[in-house]
């Protein structure tokens, strides 16, 4: 499902941008974060977008030295990418931001995690697959167009090796109108906080179409990012979204 070229364009695109001043150290390049073979079997194929891979996902805790404590099986004299990347959420996952996006997979009875549902999800980074301090938005605009150039086609040529039927996207609007350029339409509006009291902004949900270079035509759930992706909703309006995708 994911060639040996795209795999190769992956580590070469990494040992071109290892060595700068921004990228994390040590690191490798996160193509994507799951179970590639649970995905494969998955009936419905959904998968998750963001920016680009967290500085912490090279430590456990702030204050501690970059290292490989989630990727434990990479080896870098052989670059055994995919069986480093594949365990990533049976290790150690960063929970607290992939969080975010679990509640409206369990709604379309996904998960990234090994579970009782019916569907594996993986979430890859549709700016670059490389880990960066500071972060994305902190990066210098010469910088980010750097790394963006190559990222961008690295993660373009991964959907269509994963073929998804449905992908939820939570990054700023003006980065997802630049790759999705067709027209959306609204999913669902909420109007009130978890405790009941109405938001100052209704937050919408929006729903648009992309097509691959086969013809398919997947699905594209948008909402907009605070500090993680959807992140100023709760979690039963979370589950709500999954649910309706699936009509």
């Amino acid at each position: 499902m994911i060639s040996n070229r795209l795999i190769e364009k992956t580590l070469k695109y990494f040992d071109t941008h290892k060595n700068a001043k921004e990228v994390v150290k040590p690191s490798l390049p996160i193509l994507y974060f799951g179970n590639l073979d649970a995905y494969k079997k998955s009936e419905l194929k959904v998968i998750t977008v963001g920016k680009n891979p967290s500085d912490n996902e090279f430590r456990l805790n702030k204050n501690d030295s970059f290292s490989f404590v989630r990727f434990s099986e990479w080896k870098e004299d052989s670059r055994n990418l995919m069986s480093a990347l594949n365990p990533y959420f049976e290790n150690k996952p960063l929970k607290q931001w992939f969080s975010c996006f679990e509640p409206i997979l369990n709604g379309l009875s996904a998960s990234y995690y090994k579970s009782n549902y019916n569907h594996t999800a993986l979430h890859t980074d549709i700016c670059s697959p490389l880990a960066t301090n500071p972060t994305w938005s902190k990066l210098s605009k010469e910088t980010q167009s750097v790394l963006c150039k190559e990222g961008f086609e690295i993660w373009k040529e991964l959907i269509e090796e994963l073929q998804p039927d449905i992908m939820l996207v939570s990054i700023p609007r003006a980065l997802f109108s630049s790759v999705i350029r067709s027209s959306g339409d609204e999913l669902i509006v909420f109007n009130n906080k978890k405790n009941g009291e109405p938001r100052k902004k209704p937050y919408v949900v929006e729903v648009f179409e992309y097509e691959l270079s086969t013809r398919k035509k997947l699905k594209v759930i948008f909402g907009q990012a605070a500090n993680k992706p959807f992140d100023t909703i709760f979690d039963q309006q979370k589950i709500k979204i999954g649910e309706l995708c699936l009509k």
